[in-house]
């Protein structure tokens, strides 16, 4: 059967995930196979068992092909924050006379602003725009129509490592699968919840996952700021077993039980299972404890941004370790100074937390797809509005 939906590939630090979707309109899509296959994940310094990567990435494909009854040819695959590095960059272009500032103009700038190499060690997947100022004086997004003699396009360029490129790569080649179209997961991840939510300007989204969490910064169409450090429920999970003398399995359990915006007496217990209890009031110490080094972490994170961040930029959680623990959002907010927003979906097949970096992988996939049906102009215009 031919391949008539959109695949992506989302490398969590914990669970590998492969998705298909079929398009409907407006960067809107049908989710129609999903396939996972949980692994040890990696952190700052490379994957924690590399051998284990190809095989956990063939379940995940094989678990959709199966589903969708198709061989997979083509696939979107999403480059983790640990593996994915954003660098800003600025060009301008002068004319002779005004002039309406059309597709090659701006196509035109990017490869300008491009003054990157692939090397060794990494490699450049994409490029999107911050803004762009026509002729030093009027700041907008799409400059295409405008009437100018001076155009400058400030641009956010995305590289890949090569250590990842070649680790999923074969793994897929022995999948037979020979487009791979790579692309930065926060990016798009960011750029969904904006769309989703409907942010417009400055947004920060914070994903705290398993292990491994990030924070971006994003401005107009383009990532300004992506950081990544090693810390998340997995880790809270670990404290509970350490204080509370838990297993890890019920140190997970107790995640959900978890109630951190209630007072508790001495004598208070979570109930876990089998009889199990933990006291109440010391669990929810533990956990805040690890939430407010989180929010330490975020805050050393923008300490080495150089882009100037408006007081009122909102500021969004997403991912599977916090959004789901029943008042951390508040303790972070608290901890941070900012009220921070967990991320909300009305749609029931997309309001999962820790899958938003698969849906903006998605939306990314559908919407490109149908650039690439509206024929060379279509196809330009994506290029000078984010592709690559």
């Amino acid at each position: 059967m031919k391949q008539d939906f959109v695949t992506v590939l989302d490398i969590g630090s914990s669970k590998i995930t492969c998705m298909a979707a079929s398009g409907v309109s407006g960067g809107e899509f049908v989710i129609r196979a999903v396939g996972q296959s949980d692994y040890n994940g990696f952190d700052e310094n490379g994957w924690y068992e590399p051998d284990t990567v190809a095989e956990c990435i063939r379940s995940a494909v094989s678990q959709v092909e199966a589903k969708t009854k198709c061989r997979i040819k083509d696939i979107i695959v999403g480059v983790p924050a640990n593996f994915c590095y954003v660098s800003i960059s600025e060009a301008n272009s002068v004319f002779r006379t005004k002039k309406r500032i059309d597709a090659e103009d701006v196509a035109e700038l990017y490869s300008k602003a491009n003054i990157f190499e692939d090397n060794a060690s990494r490699k450049v997947i994409g490029s999107s725009p911050l803004y762009f100022m026509i002729d030093g004086a009027i700041k907008m997004f799409d400059p295409i129509g405008a009437i100018a003699q001076r155009i400058t396009g400030v641009l956010s360029f995305s590289f890949m490592s090569r250590v990842f490129e070649k680790t999923v790569g074969e793994a897929l080649a022995r999948l037979n699968i020979r487009h791979i179209k790579y692309v930065n997961t926060a990016e798009l991840q960011a750029k969904y919840i904006g769309m989703t939510n409907s942010v417009n300007g400055y947004s920060i989204v914070i994903d705290v996952g398993y292990i491994t969490s990030y924070v971006m910064l994003t401005g107009g169409r383009g990532l300004m700021f992506l950081k990544s450090f090693a810390l998340g429920s997995g880790y809270i999970a670990s404290d509970l077993h350490e204080v509370l003398n838990l297993s890890y399995n019920n140190s997970l359990y107790l995640l959900d039980k978890l109630r951190l915006n209630l007072e508790f007496r001495p004598e208070d217990v979570y109930t876990i299972s089998n009889g199990t209890t933990a006291e109440a009031a010391k669990a929810n110490e533990v956990v805040k404890a690890r939430i407010e080094q989180i929010a330490n972490y975020i805050i050393r994170c923008f300490e080495a941004c150089d882009r100037e961040i408006p007081a009122t930029t909102p500021v969004v959680l997403t991912g599977g370790g916090l959004t789901y623990l029943r008042g951390a959002a508040d303790c972070l907010s608290e901890y941070l100074g900012k009220e921070v927003q967990v991320f909300t979906s009305t749609n029931p097949q997309t309001n999962r937390n820790e899958y938003t970096s698969t849906y903006g992988l998605l939306q990314y996939g559908v919407m490109h797809e149908s650039d690439d049906k509206g024929g060379m102009l279509s196809k330009l215009i994506r290029r000078i509005r984010g592709g690559k």
